[in-house]
């Protein structure tokens, strides 16, 4: 079973507001604190949905909350690690890595929990991936380990990870979630609720590793921009909130992690365009093997 074209569209709006949000906070070097503003800004909005939600379920097996604090830590690891990336490079090549590595560690760990992916699908994730290590090249002489060896890069990668995480969890939390409902609320209640509760636990986390000394400070200057902080957190929920939905349209949680990465070419050519960073022919190429790979995958 594929993906549908509701759930497709849902995650193809998404892809728009996601590099969206990227693009503001790139523009002011974003750290973990500022991260921390946006995610609890949302999770504190959506905390009276949670509530009313939660009231109308079932009682919810240890596991949902096990998965859900999971997920937290997740979307902590994804979101500090990106915003150190971005402390170090440029959009066009950090945006790339951290969204395109994921489709391919969330296909392969779907299958290992016991799920089929056709070969056009793998195709077009290997594609994916493929253009992901062709963008952080200036020259296609470069092509060589040593051009990934570098921190900004491992940061994206830690950023990756940090998505392939939250997304299997994620996945996992709302099948619980959905079956102690029982069509007690809507499906767009459900998602917004969940994302409110997993942006809240982000935001905690997030929180925890800004008690140190220079995360205190961060964090200062971080409120002092509470308005920027309050609307990228707004645009992060709305943006995933989508996902989450897409989510519960969807057997095979893979499906819609590839359909997210056409915000790889929007997130890059936003960089180039208006953050006025360089373009190189390796990176245009990856862009569109990147591309070639999401259509392989949509037309499965």
């Amino acid at each position: 079973m594929g993906i549908s074209i509701t759930a497709a569209a849902l995650v193809l709006v998404s892809a728009f507001l996601h590099a969206g949000w990227n693009l503001l906070g790139k523009s002011r070097t974003p750290s973990p604190a500022f991260f921390c503003i946006a995610t609890l800004s949302v999770g504190l909005l959506l905390l009276p949905l949670a509530i009313w939600v939660l009231q109308q379920a079932k009682a919810l097996p240890s596991a949902f909350w096990l998965l859900l604090v999971g997920s937290g830590f997740c979307q902590m690891v994804y979101m500090g690690s990106l915003a150190l990336a971005y402390q170090r490079a440029n959009m066009g090549l950090v945006y790339p890595i951290a969204r395109a590595l994921p489709v391919l560690l969330v296909a392969v760990a779907t299958v290992l929990l016991g799920q089929r992916l056709p070969g056009l699908a793998w195709v077009g994730m290997m594609l994916v991936t493929l253009g992901c290590l062709l963008v952080p090249l200036v020259y296609f002489r470069q092509w060589h380990w040593r051009a990934y060896w570098r921190a900004d890069c491992a940061w994206a990668l830690m950023s990756a990870l940090g998505t392939v995480g939250y997304s299997l969890a994620d996945k996992g939390a709302l099948i619980y979630l959905e079956t102690a409902l029982d069509g007690a609320v809507t499906p767009l209640a459900m998602a917004y609720s969940y994302l409110g509760m997993q942006f809240f636990a982000c935001g905690i986390w997030l929180l925890l590793g800004c008690l140190g000394k220079r995360g205190r400070v961060q964090l200062a200057l971080s409120l002092g921009d509470l308005k920027l902080g309050a609307l990228t957190g707004l645009i992060m929920g709305v943006t995933y909130g989508l996902v989450l939905l897409a989510m519960t349209m969807t057997e095979n949680v893979s499906y819609v992690v590839a359909l997210r990465q056409l915000s790889i070419p929007l997130g890059v050519g936003m960089g180039i365009w208006l953050l006025k960073e360089p373009a190189h022919r390796p990176q245009l190429l990856g862009v569109g093997l990147v591309c070639a790979g999401l259509i392989a995958v949509s037309l499965r």
